[in-house]
């Protein structure tokens, strides 16, 4: 005879509680009863807690990405402003290369934090057409980056970048040159700044960006060794 289907998922259940009531009453024929009524449970031993170990500033300091230097990840722009003024005084003062380097890796992912998302795609667009070469696609973007948002520093620099490619230098230090009016600390556009005035043959001012570059960033890649070679160059020449 077939159920309806509710029908026999019901006798089912029925059947497997009856069987379970059927074993149960097997299991009580083979196992006695204790002789005694078992103890009441005690209540587990109270044990002493130690008190919170402080973490040490060391291992605070590894709390997010190393560069951070222990400090919280910022979650608005007043937050971002503020962190970066401490990670500058860091990054003024600290006497190792890695850990430089690492603390301006979090400056650059917070300098992004100061563009909106259109712009920045914008910036990855016209980097892209640069990593193939071909710089003429690519300035439009950055036009359209810097028109979109013209106190955001890094659009400036960036196309400054595109513009110095093409071997527009003179547009190139203008771009750069509103970068550092919105963020005098910009590393990447002092670095850049210097490197075009060295090709356009103002070494002595090119001397007097990488000074300023180095107080902000003492250990950027390869900095401290072109103000070297650049001074001794502009002491040969006696100017």
């Amino acid at each position: 005879m077939i159920f309806p289907g509710r029908l026999l998922l019901g006798l089912l259940i029925l059947a497997g509680g009856a069987a379970n009531a059927v074993a149960d009453d097997e299991l009580l024929k083979t196992q006695p009863f204790p002789a005694e009524p078992a103890p009441a449970p005690q209540p587990p031993p109270t044990v002493k807690k130690a008190p919170p170990v402080a973490p040490s500033p060391g291992a605070q300091a590894q709390k997010g990405p190393p560069g951070l230097m222990g400090l919280p990840w910022p979650q608005t722009p007043e937050q971002v402003s503020k962190t970066l003024d401490n990670l500058y005084a860091y990054l003024a003062t600290e006497g190792d290369h890695r850990q430089g380097g690492e603390i301006s890796g979090v400056i650059e992912r917070l300098w992004r934090m100061q563009g909106g998302d259109t712009v920045n795609l914008l910036i990855d667009r016209g980097e892209l057409f640069s990593s193939k070469n071909e710089n003429d696609k690519a300035l439009p973007f950055l036009d359209a980056a810097v028109e979109l948002e013209p106190q955001y520093a890094e659009a400036w620099s960036h196309r400054a970048y595109i513009e110095y490619r093409m071997n527009n230098y003179a547009a190139a230090l203008g771009d750069l040159r509103r970068a550092l009016a919105i963020e005098p600390n910009n590393f990447r556009a002092l670095d850049g700044m210097a490197k075009i005035l060295v090709q356009m043959g103002e070494k002595k001012a090119a001397l007097e960006v990488y000074d300023q570059l180095l107080k902000v960033h003492p250990n950027i890649e390869g900095g401290e060794k072109a103000r070297d070679e650049l001074k001794k160059e502009v002491e040969g020449q006696g100017i």
